[in-house]
């Protein structure tokens, strides 16, 4: 049942996708350069999360000494550029419907490579045949939704 709540809070919260990219596309355009309304997207996120953690931590966070954190663990935001900036490229072109089919079809494809070979420590969940349906579902669906 946790995780069922757990998968509506994420669909609930991936919602708010499509109006991220009508609104940064749409920015894109305003602005006449694809990568100012990155920038301000990003700056945007950036204000909110500084927000959230001086109102929800006790003072600034230390670093950890004895861990040694792998640096690729500090890409997040670089791998949000490509992303959100391909999207607020693409959506103006092809529409957000498109657009999310596409990348929901992406995701669900790299997540299941992800975890079959457990990539990041991840827990391994090997390819089945069911997982390879539903992406191949996925991809029809995508194929079903470009149509005009």
């Amino acid at each position: 049942m946790r995780d069922w709540m757990l998968m509506l809070f994420a669909g609930l919260a991936a919602a708010v996708i499509p109006f991220q990219a009508v609104v940064n596309g749409r920015l894109g355009r305003a602005l006449e350069h694809p990568l100012y309304a990155a920038f301000f997207s990003f700056l945007g996120g950036t204000i909110a999360l500084t927000i959230l953690v001086l109102a929800t931590t006790p003072g600034i966070p230390s670093w950890p000494k004895e861990n040694p954190t792998p640096w690729f663990y500090f890409i997040g935001g670089l791998l949000g550029v490509v992303f959100v900036t391909t999207i607020l490229i693409v959506t103006p072109e092809i529409g957000p419907a498109n657009v999310l089919a596409a990348t929901v079809v992406g995701q669900l494809t790299m997540a299941i490579i992800i975890d079959h070979f457990g990539i990041l420590g991840v827990p391994v969940i090997p390819v089945s045949l069911p997982r390879l349906l539903g992406v191949l579902m996925l991809f029809g669906g995508l194929l079903l939704i470009q149509t005009r």
